[in-house]
């Protein structure tokens, strides 16, 4: 039997609907939900606390963060006034940290995902902001490349990739839990494919980022565009084939700006939705 097509459909709302509901929502809400109670959901990390980093950027933005408890960072714009935020911390490599954090009161609402190296004092930090002007629920952002200051400068950034085109991985957040395809269709794309309750699917296309932090580490970001419109950011570890990551947009209830971690297995650019067995691949062999 053919696996049945699911058709997926959202309200449309506009910026003053995404503002009321990002401004009403706290981070008890906005920090959990989807795939955060997961198997493979990351341990919060208490490894930055009571430190302090200046990030620079090659194209002259610059934020100072401290963090000041588990899910608590000061931060700010250098220049500007500070900003107290929720935000989460979790460990994607040796001595690389995931931050993920949404600006409280921001107008548009706007979240950060912020990618750590510590052993090369290399960051990247992706800016993500909701009332696209295409479509106030689609999310937009952009990637800043720089240094931690105080770090000797190693002569090279963090940067955009094609290692990935080519390769497709399944991603499983929850034990028996649906599955959920990845395919790395091309430098600017990526393709999803979804399995629910075993008989219905989805896929999409959509636009997607690819970055190289280290060998085996990578940065993957993708906007549901003309969908959702939530971003998706993750820091994939392909040697241990497991992420970590976030989800960020909004929805009737209100925003979303959760973490979450998912396990991996390699697959073929081909997809047999509920015929996961038929269809893996061994990229090492």
């Amino acid at each position: 039997m053919q696996p049945k097509k699911m058709a997926r459909r959202w309200s449309a709302l506009t910026p003053a609907d995404v503002q009321m509901l990002a401004d009403k929502t706290p981070p008890s809400k906005y920090s959990v939900g989807g795939f955060t109670d997961g198997d493979y959901m990351p341990e919060f990390v208490t490894d930055l606390i009571g430190r302090e980093f200046e990030l620079v950027f090659d194209d002259g933005l610059a934020f100072n963060y401290r963090f000041t408890d588990l899910h608590e960072t000061v931060w700010s714009v250098v220049g500007y006034e500070s900003h107290i935020d929720y935000c989460d911390v979790v460990r994607g490599g040796d001595n690389v940290y995931f931050i993920n954090h949404y600006c409280g009161g921001s107008v548009p609402p706007e979240s950060h995902q912020i990618v750590v190296d510590l052993d090369n004092g290399l960051v990247t930090a992706c800016v993500a902001k909701l009332c696209n002007p295409d479509n106030a629920r689609e999310v937009y952002h952009d990637f800043h490349f720089g240094l931690v200051r105080g770090y000797r400068d190693p002569g090279y950034r963090h940067d955009y990739t094609e290692d990935m085109v080519g390769k497709a991985i399944y991603w499983v957040y929850n034990i028996g839990g649906f599955d959920v395809k990845h395919i790395y269709t091309c430098p600017t794309h990526y393709t999803v494919c979804g399995m629910l309750s075993g008989d219905a699917y989805w896929t999409a296309s959509n636009p997607a980022d690819y970055i190289k932090i280290r060998d085996g580490l990578y940065i993957f970001s993708f906007l549901e565009e003309r969908q959702s419109g939530s971003q998706g950011f993750f820091l994939m570890d392909l040697y241990k084939l497991h992420d970590v990551g976030c989800f960020f947009g909004v929805n009737l209830e209100g925003i979303e700006c959760y973490t979450v971690g998912a396990k991996g297995t390699w697959s073929t650019m081909y997809t047999l939705p509920g015929n996961r067995e038929k269809d893996v691949f061994d990229w090492e062999k």
